[in-house]
């Protein structure tokens, strides 16, 4: 399986291919920058489920999001990411995260919990998440691509 170097560069191969897709919307500076750190962050949550730069980064995340929720006054989605936050710890490694589906489900939860902060940014989040989900695409593809190498050779 890639380290996280290999999985960053996966992200940011399939970065690079997103901006193929975005370009004609003619994108402004924010999302093409942004869409960059998205798509990384993307490319190791799947391994957050074990000890990895990519848990550790989304601890730190949380962290902070849980900080502003309580300085929001948003109890509601405090409880949700904490158990976001938990999930991890109980599930075993490539099971639920490295699950197409649920992190197409995160993704979307995740946006429409966002939204609920800014309506006016849709259009910015909407890239974000987007970015995101497909650096986490790449991840899993990147792992099952080199499981099925490895058993073939």
């Amino acid at each position: 399986m890639p380290s996280y170097r290999g999985h960053l560069i996966g992200g940011v191969l399939t970065y690079l291919g997103m901006l193929q897709f975005v370009k004609y919307a003619q994108p402004n500076s924010h999302i093409v920058l942004q869409g960059l750190l998205f798509c990384l962050l993307g490319s190791l949550f799947p391994d957050v489920d074990v000890k990895s730069k990519g848990q550790k980064i989304f601890y730190i995340i949380i962290l902070v999001f849980l900080c502003y929720c309580l300085i929001q006054h948003r109890l509601d989605l405090f409880i949700v990411a904490s158990l976001l936050g938990l999930t991890p710890l109980l599930v075993r490694h490539r099971g639920l995260f490295h699950e197409i589906w649920f992190l197409l489900l995160l993704t979307i939860v995740s946006f429409i919990c966002f939204k609920s902060f800014s309506e006016k940014n849709e259009t910015l989040l909407l890239a974000n998440s987007s970015f995101f989900f497909m650096g986490c695409l790449s991840h899993v593809v990147l792992d099952r691509l080199l499981t099925m190498m490895k058993r073939h050779f």
